[in-house]
Parts: structure tokens; sequence; C-alpha cells
């Protein structure tokens, strides 16, 4: 077992598990779980997405409006500990220049004092981070703790992920994630994962990791590890 206070968990079983149930959870069962994240001291919690398009039904944690939010009656203990998603794609959905993304970004989100969000992750494609990246400066001048997540990071070499951390650094950005999108990473890949954000990257790191291969919680106990300060995580692995 590793122990390292310095590591943040994330829970983002809302978020990542809405999958299976197109976001739909009764109130009692976020109440529930709500009060075990209070339980576990979890540092954030992930309620869900936050979804500007809907095809077909779709419950609250694809929206996780601040209304919504607002009326699940956070636990004191979780204030300034939740967060939401908005993918990448959503965020160019009006092109990539930074006048339409702050636009867009202007309509999904209030200002931090407003909002019961405190952490925004915004979760992107190789060929979408560069584009998005403006977004970090739009919420950080707003208050909000900023996190980005690449995403199939198995799709990329070590020259284009080292290209894109470097871009990172010139953005306001808290956190910035590697998501093992298949699954299908070894612990051997996790750690020439991590050493290629810490030799490019100058902030703190998040490993996102997906169980397809059972590799999920040995490759994050990896990237503690070798040096990653942020770990997701989910209730019984859901999503």
């Amino acid at each position: 077992m590793i122990v390292n206070n310095k590591v943040k968990l994330l829970d983002c079983t809302f978020r990542d598990g809405g999958y299976y149930n197109n976001w739909d959870f009764s109130t009692d069962l976020i109440k529930d779980y709500l009060e075990a994240m209070v339980s576990i001291q979890a540092d954030y919690v992930e309620i869900g997405f936050r979804l500007i398009s809907n095809k077909g039904f779709k419950g609250g944690c694809a929206f996780s409006t601040d209304s919504y939010i607002t009326s699940l009656n956070i636990p004191h203990a979780l204030k300034n500990k939740i967060g939401v998603m908005v993918n990448g794609s959503d965020i160019l959905s009006q092109g990539n220049s930074k006048k339409n993304i702050h636009k867009l970004l202007g309509e999904m989100f209030a200002p931090k004092q407003q909002s019961p969000v405190s952490l925004v992750r915004v979760a992107c494609h190789i060929n979408q981070f560069k584009h998005c990246l403006t977004a970090a400066i739009w919420l950080k001048d707003q208050g909000y703790k900023v996190g980005f997540s690449l995403m199939q990071i198995h799709n990329a070499n070590e020259e284009k992920i080292a290209e894109l951390l470097k871009l990172a650094n010139t953005y306001p950005i808290d956190v910035l994630y590697f998501a093992d999108s298949m699954g299908s990473l070894n612990t051997q890949q996790i750690t020439t994962i991590v050493n290629t954000f810490k030799n490019n990257w100058s902030g703190a790191i998040g490993i996102h990791a997906h169980d397809s291969m059972g590799n999920a919680v040995k490759n994050s106990m990896q990237a503690v590890n070798d040096g990653v300060s942020w770990v997701d995580c989910s209730i019984t692995g859901m999503g």
C-alpha cells in the first residue's frame, strides 16, 4: 500500500458511471453517495458532466447545472470540493477561436462566487488539446480551479505528448491528467508517460485509469510512485 499525504483523490463515480444509466441517479442515491464521500475524505467529487447538447433523455448528472447541484444539499464538508467535466468537443462546437470558446463558456458557467462548483476539468483528445487551452484562461479568470485531461494517451507518441505539455505550461492549469481511456497500458508504459510529463510539464499530474484489463489499481499506484499527485477513483470501479 502506498501512503502519501500529498495525493489527492477525485471520485468520478457519477460522471463516468453515468454512461450506464444516462446519468439518471436518484436523489436518495446521490445523498448516500455524498455522505460516503465525506466519510472517505475525498478531496474532490466530480458530480457529473456539464454537457451543452442533449440527444435523447439524460439525467441531471449529465448537465450538472448550478441549480441542480444546489438542489442536492451538498454536505458542508464537500463545499469547495465539487467538480464537473466539460468535453473538449463541446467547447469547440462553435469554432476554435478564443472569442467563440469564451462566449460559450460564459453561457455554461457563472463566476465561481456564484457557483457551487470549484473544479472544472476539460477532457480533450490529442488533436483537440491545443485548441481548448484558451478555456483555462477564462475559467481561471472566473475563479475556478482548472484541470485538463489528455484522453486516449495510448494513441500519441512521446514527441507529440511533449509538444503539447510544453504548450500547456503557458496556460493557468492546476492539474494536467492523462487518461488510459482503453485501459490498455501496463506499469512500464505508465512510468514512461509520467516521466514525459515530468520532463515537459511543471505542474501537478493526474491519472485516470480504466480497468479493462484489470490494471487500473496497479497502474494508479505505479503512477503515484512515479510522481503523480492526483488520482481518479470510483465506487467499485464504476465507469
